[in-house]
């Protein structure tokens, strides 16, 4: 179990590392356009744009059922 986390760290460590010299190489509009364009995409996509519409309804029946702030309150805090 311990080794799995290790494995996990370095992994994160090497994508930290690409992402900083992707950075310094690309410069930061260049790298942060391209990020940009690449969610668009994504977000164009229909099965990204079923998920969030089923998103905003469940959450909207949950804020649509509570009868006080409080209840919005802790709906906001688990997710």
């Amino acid at each position: 179990m311990g080794s799995n986390f290790y494995l996990i760290g370095w992994i994160v460590l090497m994508l930290v590392i690409l992402v900083i010299l992707a950075l310094i190489g690309l410069g930061w509009d260049t790298f942060f356009g391209g990020v940009k364009k690449g969610v668009e995409k994504i977000g164009n996509l229909p099965e990204v744009k079923n998920l969030t519409n089923k998103a905003k309804n469940e959450f909207g029946s949950i804020i649509g059922n509570s009868n006080s702030t409080l209840d919005i309150v802790l709906v906001i805090k688990i997710i």
